[in-house]
């Protein structure tokens, strides 16, 4: 177990939601820690970080089919869990930083064309981590694309 705090953490946090009576936030946290233990038997030494942002992801492509469905009660509630969720993800950088980021990062790197694309979203990336947060791949990807040239 790569980050064990988090999922004794999350463990913490549905006992405490149980003796609440707070039956929504009992069943999303029980998800969470069901999807850790399902990497955790495949992969002993999985991060549930991992499986947390799986977690989310899925919650997110849902919404968006039942959004296309036009079932907005079932929206709102994948809604509720995400914010539950989103509480054991990584933060996200903001667009600012990010911006400055990727202006370091191809700073330090020198010419970069489109050809070099994929080894400045990976220098990225590692900066965006090195702070601790992360990125959005699609969001560091249209930033380079504007930045880099031909």
């Amino acid at each position: 177990m790569a980050d064990a705090p988090l999922k004794t953490t999350i463990q913490s946090q549905m006992m405490a939601a149980m003796k609440a009576g707070n039956k929504n936030r009992t069943q999303v946290l029980r998800m969470v820690l069901s999807e850790i233990k399902k990497v955790e038997a495949d992969k002993p030494d999985a991060d549930p970080q991992a499986a947390v942002s799986a977690y989310a992801k899925v919650l997110r492509k849902t919404m968006t089919e039942m959004e296309k469905l036009n079932q907005p009660e079932r929206v709102t509630q994948l809604q509720s869990e995400l914010v539950i969720v989103d509480e054991f993800l990584p933060k996200q950088l903001d667009d600012a930083a990010l911006a400055q980021i990727v202006d370091q990062t191809l700073a330090g790197l020198g010419t970069v064309t489109k050809k070099d694309l994929g080894r400045a979203m990976g220098a990225v990336m590692k900066a965006a981590g090195a702070t601790g947060m992360t990125a959005d791949a699609g969001k560091v990807r249209a930033l380079l694309e504007t930045k880099i040239g031909p």
